[in-house]
Order: structure tokens, then C-alpha cells, then sequence
């Protein structure tokens, strides 16, 4: 018969290790923090896929805000201030483009925006003002152009400030979305 040793049987030092309850909660948070890390990259380049950047010179060219743009007869156009030069070339957008919408990359409001006009027409102008270097300047220029609107989207027909997404989101519920975007002239899907 066996003898019943008091003895305590050596445990090899990696299971050990894995019975601490501390190490197994410290691996479950960091297996967490990863996962969380992955989808957040992984909604986030989604949804900049979305949308289709401005283009200056239909070459694939990104929107450059600080190029030089022609100034219509002002002889004074070097004294301007970057403010003002960046507020004429936004309002110069907002006026070329039938539809243009200032989004964030990232914003679920603005990819539902987003969502809704594509599922109307593909005849529209964004910009995604997170990938601008130069992004709180233009938050101050849409918000005086937009008269308050400070949140994003911030969609413009025809050059007209309509809000952000849920004035869109009630003009589609209204039955009125269509005909406004019909009124502009663009090709509906």
C-alpha cells in the first residue's frame, strides 16, 4: 500500500502561472484590448471606404486646401489672412458642387448621411475634414458658413446648408429628399 505523503508535489512553474487568478485576468484584458483595437481599425477603415475624397484636378489628387487658388481680379489677394483664403476655397466647394458633404472618416452619423445620398446618387462631393491637417480651422470656417451648424456632416445642396444628418434623415421621412435632390438636376439611381 501506498504510503500518504504530506509532502507538497512540485507543480511545474508555467502551469503555476496560469492558475494565478491575477495573470489569467491580466491575459483576458489584454486578449480584450486587442480585440477591441482590431475592430476599431477595422470599422474605422470600412467606413472611410465609404466615401470618395475631393478631387482638384480629376487626377486622383487629394483636396489640398493650402494650394494657391486664381483670384478673380483681387489685387490685394497676397494680404489676406489664411482664414479668409481657406473660407473663400471651402465656399468656392460648397458653390461648384451640386451636393457637398463635410464628414468625419470615423463619424457614424456621417456614414449614415453618406449611405443615404449614395443610395440616391453617386453625384456627390465629400470631404473628410478628420484627414485634413488643418481640421479645427475648417470646423470654424463650416460653422460660420453653415450659420451655427458645428457638428458633422454638414451637407450642403445647391449651397445651401441643409444640417447634418438627421435634417437629412427627416426630409427622407418627409418624402422630400428625393424631389430636392431631383430639383438639383443630378442623375438619381
Amino acid at each position: 500500500m501506498e504510503s500518504l505523503s504530506t509532502k507538497p508535489q512540485r507543480v511545474p512553474m508555467f502551469s503555476a502561472f496560469l492558475r494565478s487568478r491575477r495573470i489569467r485576468g491580466l491575459i483576458f484584458l489584454l486578449v480584450s484590448l486587442f480585440g477591441l483595437y482590431y475592430l476599431f481599425l477595422n470599422t474605422t477603415k470600412h467606413l472611410g471606404t465609404t466615401s470618395t475624397r475631393v478631387e482638384l484636378n480629376g487626377e486622383g489628387e487629394p483636396l489640398d486646401l493650402t494650394q494657391d487658388t486664381p483670384q478673380r481680379g483681387d489685387s490685394d489677394a497676397g494680404q489676406e489672412t489664411p482664414m479668409v483664403v481657406l473660407e473663400k476655397r471651402i465656399q468656392h466647394l460648397i458653390d461648384t458642387n451640386r451636393i457637398m458633404v463635410f464628414s468625419k472618416s470615423y463619424c457614424p452619423y456621417s456614414a449614415a448621411a453618406k449611405k443615404l445620398l449614395y443610395s440616391y446618387t453617386q453625384d456627390i462631393k465629400v470631404l473628410e475634414v478628420d484627414l485634413e491637417d488643418n481640421d479645427a480651422d475648417i470646423k470654424r470656417v463650416l460653422t460660420k458658413i453653415a450659420r451655427g451648424h458645428s457638428t458633422f456632416p454638414s451637407i450642403f445642396l445647391k449651397g445651401e446648408s441643409i444640417g447634418g444628418r438627421d435634417n437629412l434623415q427627416a426630409l427622407e421621412e418627409k418624402g422630400q429628399l428625393r424631389p430636392r435632390l431631383e430639383a438639383l438636376g443630378v442623375s438619381l439611381v
